[in-house]
């Protein structure tokens, strides 16, 4: 009760000044940049005449990696996972679908989302036909429906067309279409629909129905669960394609050309081989482990041979990625290589990528694994590898490269960022210097170093906008120029070998940098403590200049002169007890403080080297010490120099700062210990307006005389944030001014100064929750959130120092470990962040589509005959030629594929294919039976086997089912569909079929009878042609019995 009439009356007493301090109109909170591989990577996809690799993430981000090293990343509100990604390539557009069977339509150029179609079905599949503006979309019901890209609406567009379940499958209920190949040579002409069952089944796109289907039945005598689970093609004429099923099989199917007259263009062998068998099943040790082949990749480079990848893991968390030789001269054994991968891989593209050195262009194959780390490989280190196994040497194994952030070889264990007081300028001439052409390539296969760019003009720390400070793992400390979007460094300090404080090289642990004494106190886990004394009179442009030359041979691993490595700074080194946790310095008396995790405080006189003073604090849960501030503040009518020290448990304790003496004999103490996260002063003038000593880069000098203004101490931990007074709390009582609770856990504190107005308060919670408010009465002022912030791979941005920190600017700056860095701003402010346009310039205009097309087979690869796929050739050469001739003459243009895809192919489509699992007992009209002999039977035994098991449902149906249905009637062949009305009333149905219209009396229904004797008629003939057959085909059996019987005498 006593704290809630504080809060009360805290909030009126600074209530009346709130438009001193922070406002909500200037804050905005928002990701300035975002560098590297986001966590949570998923899919990816490519664009390969723009070079831009898209990477999609679990929570609906999408990061983009262009030429030239640039970067950029794409926020959707909808924070669902992506299911498929792919480019309209060379149209700057990306499309993406979601977990949520929506379709997002990103202009890449722009950044922005232009569109998002929404599906009704679960989308199963999705596919783009090359050099055109629509796409196929498979859902879970087994129908596929077209879509087009409108350019100059920046929407999605449904076509009348559609493949209806029922006539691409044919069988049973609702099987999901899993694949969507369009043919090679024919992608405006075929396409293959690939369904869970494994059905195959090409779909010829004017002809409006499946010339050929295949692979529907059951491959082994035990039973056994097989569904499709990836695909591929594996010929660049279309005429064989890889399938991998959840088993663990791999088959590789035969598919015919089929020309313009429906003529399928197989050899003899494909001819006489038996029916829904694959040529080949291949063996790669999958199906006896039980994995599942979850994606294929078919390669072919420089013309010399064809790979194929595979993918495949289970839940169990087995996994393999092989790759196979598929045009072997061998057919005796599998060439094949499995890539030691540590985890699974999720996706694989072929993409483009550079050497640093000399540009050459290389083909790389990118593998995104399962922790969201990107593998790359030299794909003709792998081509080179399976040509050199033919000849049965022992090659060497490709090597690999992981893609990580090119900035340090150690991880970030501690990191401080400090701000310019002085206004943002417009860019620079060092701007010029830093464009990301100029930098190592983020995707490159080459080993990369850490370089060092930096102007000539350069003239110390005060020209820096943001100074970034990092200390590592190995104890190394890099001083960084964060004014740019990529991080410049310009100075590295590493321990020194050979000395007997830093032979441990433990990680660093405490940073702090005093500007106007330019001296950088660096703590590490062993407890040493280095003292770094920066020399004013170095900055000058021409020293600097030779200083800059020397770190940049020691970052390419030259070592010069000792001179180069301290001609800059001197450096004093101290042995204390404990891990170092936080450090703090009095630039009048040039004292240091240190705090220890033991709850040691040392106070330590910089100049002699020497320990003063030091002091134990123990606590009852954390023993640590987090935070310590010098301040003079008035106590019992004296001022006094005291130490302010914060411990772990968020308490604070007051002592003279030269003696160490105790002040007070309790401190200050909070009923429920929590984890301390910050500890501020703040000044509170007479008419309210708000300051804190914050560290900023060529700052003035603070007036620690707070006799003259109401100081407060903000004390921030996990659970609550509180102000207490200065004065009082220095002599041991608790005076609380303002207290809120927190609504979450939160795991990092920051006071924010915005020039134009006051100072703020960010917090940041651990469900990646940003909270900014106000000081001192903390109002919230905005919300928001950090995207891929709760990620479970984010664990270092909660439980170390050196994931997250921020200027006083409100600049966040967060490191996932080696792989991202966030930049993240948040109050309202401009150029801050310097030349984030060409960095983040994706999208080229002006590239020109390559000259090769889709029907011209004269400048493709010929594939070879021999080896494993010798069996499925393209027939003889004459006929081959002939037949790639006749593909040639009969392609269709864009423009053609847009004509047909905007006409209805089937009447009621929607209404068929929204209610096809509904209407399975519709009866049938003796109309719908068509028994024309003018049909065009399609060649091969499939084709036959499949009319024979259409022919005999229809009998079925036939018997007793001569009812009326009201549904349009199909003509045969290949005559055109006639639109009929469907009939809207019984009247009208009985006219139709010769009943009268009225109750009186029936008329017989003549014209029934004369439908019904024609197909009587018809069906005798067929009855007696299938007697014919099979008195044929006994003799001829009779015949080969007869063969076989003297060839054995």
């Amino acid at each position: 009760m006593f704290v809630k009439k504080l809060v009360e009356k805290a909030s009126k007493k600074y209530g009346s000044n709130s438009t001193n301090s922070l406002r909500a109109e200037d804050v905005s909170p928002h990701l300035a940049f975002h560098y590297g591989i986001p966590s949570g990577s998923s899919v990816m996809a490519y664009d390969s005449i723009q070079q831009i690799l898209a990477i999609a993430t679990k929570d609906g981000r999408i990061k983009l990696f262009g030429r030239d090293n640039t970067q950029a990343l794409l926020q959707s509100d909808e924070a669902a996972p992506s299911k498929f990604l792919q480019f309209l390539e060379n149209q700057g557009i990306l499309l993406n679908v979601n977990t949520n069977n929506n379709i997002e339509v990103w202009d890449i150029d722009a950044q922005i989302l232009c569109h998002v179609y929404m599906v009704n079905e679960e989308i199963t599949s999705f596919a783009i036909i090359r050099r055109s503006l629509f796409m196929y979309v498979g859902n879970c019901l087994g129908d596929v429906s077209i879509l087009k890209f409108d350019q100059r609406q920046r929407t999605l567009l449904c076509m009348q067309y559609r493949i209806p379940f029922l006539e691409s499958h044919g069988f049973g209920g609702q099987v999901p279409v899993m694949h969507i190949l369009p043919q090679p040579m024919a992608e405006t002409r075929r396409v293959l629909i690939v369904f869970r069952d494994g059905l195959l089944s090409l779909w010829g796109i004017q002809e409006s129905k499946a010339l050929f289907t295949v692979g529907s039945i059951q491959l082994s005598s035990i039973p056994e669960t097989r569904e499709v689970v990836s695909a591929c093609w594996v010929s660049m004429f279309g005429n064989k394609v890889a399938v991998g099923y959840s088993n663990g099989d791999l088959f590789l199917w035969s598919i015919p050309v089929i020309s313009e007259n429906n003529a399928t263009v197989m050899n003899k062998k494909e001819i006489y081989a038996a029916p829904n068998i694959p040529f080949i099943k291949l063996n790669l040790g999958y199906k006896l482990d039980k994995i599942p082949i979850n994606s294929l990749r078919w390669v072919v480079s420089d013309g010399r041979v064809s790979r194929l990848y595979v993918n495949g893991f289970s839940d169990s968390g087995a996994y393999s990625l092989q790759v196979i030789i598929l045009n072997d001269n061998s057919e005796s054994r599998t060439i094949k290589l499995a890539l030691p991968l540590t985890e699974p891989c999720l996706g694989m593209e072929i993409i483009s990528s550079f050497n640093d050195g000399n540009k050459q262009k290389k083909d790389v194959l990118a593998l995104l694994l399962k922790s969201g780390h990107l593998c790359l490989y030299v794909d003709s280190d792998i081509e080179s590898f399976l040509l050199k196994s033919q000849s049965k040497s022992t090659p060497s194994i490709p090597n690999h490269i992981i893609v990580r952030l090119p900035y340090y070889e150690s991880r970030i264990t501690a990191a401080k960022l400090y701000a310019s007081s002085l206004p943002s300028s417009g860019p620079t001439e060092e701007d010029t210097l830093c464009l990301p052409d100029k930098f190592p390539h983020f995707l490159s296969v080459d080993k990369r170093e850490n370089f060092v760019l930096a102007s000539t003009r350069f003239e110390g720390f005060t020209k820096i906008k943001r100074l970034y400070i990092t200390g590592h793992m190995d104890g190394a400390i890099n001083f960084w120029d964060a004014s740019f979007p990529i991080l410049l460094l310009i100075l590295s300090v590493k321990p020194q070998q050979g000395e007997e404080e830093n032979a441990s090289g433990s990680s660093v642990t405490a940073l702090h940098f005093d500007f106007s004494s330019q001296i950088l106190i660096c703590g590490d886990q062993g407890g040493l403590v280095r003292i770094l004394s920066f020399k004013k009179e170095q900055f000058s442009s021409e020293t600097m200049f030779s200083f800059l030359q020397g770190c940049w041979c020691l970052m390419l691993g030259i070592r010069l002169l000792k001179r180069a490595k301290h001609g800059a700074y001197n450096i004093q080194t101290i042995k204390l007890k404990g891990a170092i946790l936080s450090a703090s310095i009095n630039t009048e008396s040039k004292h240091l403080a240190v705090g220890t995790d033991k709850g040691y405080v040392f106070v330590i006189d910089i100049k002699g080297s020497s320990i003063l003073y030091q002091k134990q604090f123990p606590t009852e849960i954390y023993s640590g010490t987090i935070s310590l501030q010098f301040e003079n503040c008035n106590h019992n009518g004296y001022v006094k120099n005291v130490l302010l020290i914060a411990t772990e448990d968020s308490s604070v304790i007051a002592v003279e700062g030269d003696t160490g003496n105790d002040l007070n004999n309790n401190g200050v103490h909070t009923k429920k210990p929590a984890r301390c996260l910050l500890m501020q002063t703040l000044d509170i003038s007479s008419d309210g307006v708000c300051t804190a000593h914050l560290q900023e880069l060529t700052q003035e000098k603070h007036d620690k005389d707070n006799t003259t203004k109401h100081s407060v101490i903000l004390l921030c931990s996990e659970k609550a944030v509180r102000l207490y007074s200065l004065n009082h709390a220095a002599q041991g009582i608790k005076k609380l001014h303002c207290k809120k609770k927190l609504s979450g856990h939160c795991c990092f504190a920051s006071v924010v100064s915005s020039h134009s107005s006051g100072v703020g308060l960010a917090l940041l919670f651990v469900n990646g929750k940003l909270e900014i408010r106000s000081l001192p009465d903390l109002t919230l002022l905005r919300e928001s959130a950090v995207r891929g912030f709760t990620n479970p791979s984010m664990k270092s941005f909660q439980n170390s120092n050196g994931a997250i920190c921020c200027s006083s600017d409100g600049e966040f700056l967060m490191v996932n470990e080696d792989q991202e860095i966030l930049f993240f701003s948040i109050l309202l402010q401009k150029a801050v962040n310097r030349n984030l346009e060409p960095i983040s310039r994706i999208y080229q205009r002006g590239i020109a589509m390559p000259q090769d097309s889709y029907s011209n087979p004269i400048n493709t690869q010929k594939e070879k005959k021999k080896g494993i796929f010798g069996m499925v050739g393209m027939g003889s050469k004459s006929k081959n030629k002939e037949e790639n001739n006749s593909e040639v003459s009969y392609s269709y243009t864009v423009e053609d594929l847009s004509a047909i895809f905007s006409s209805a192919n089937f009447q009621f489509t929607d209404e068929t294919m929204n209610t096809s699992a509904k209407d399975e007992n519709v009866e049938l009209d003796i109309d719908d039976i068509n028994l024309d002999d003018h049909i065009d039977k399609p060649k091969g035994r499939n084709f036959s086997a499949l009319n024979k098991q259409n022919l005999g449902k229809k009998f079925q149906e036939f018997k007793g089912l001569l009812k009326p249905k009201s549904e349009d009637k199909l003509a045969a062949g290949k005559e055109k569909i006639e639109e009929e009305k469907s009939p809207g009333s019984v009247d009208h149905i009985k006219k139709k079929y010769g009943y009268s219209t009225t109750n009186e009396t029936y008329i017989p229904p003549s014209i029934a009878k004369e439908r019904l004797n024609d197909n009587s008629r018809k069906l005798q003939e067929t009855g007696a042609r299938s007697s014919e057959m099979q008195d044929t085909a006994r003799s001829f059996s009779s015949m080969a019995k007869e063969l076989l019987r003297v060839s054995q005498k």
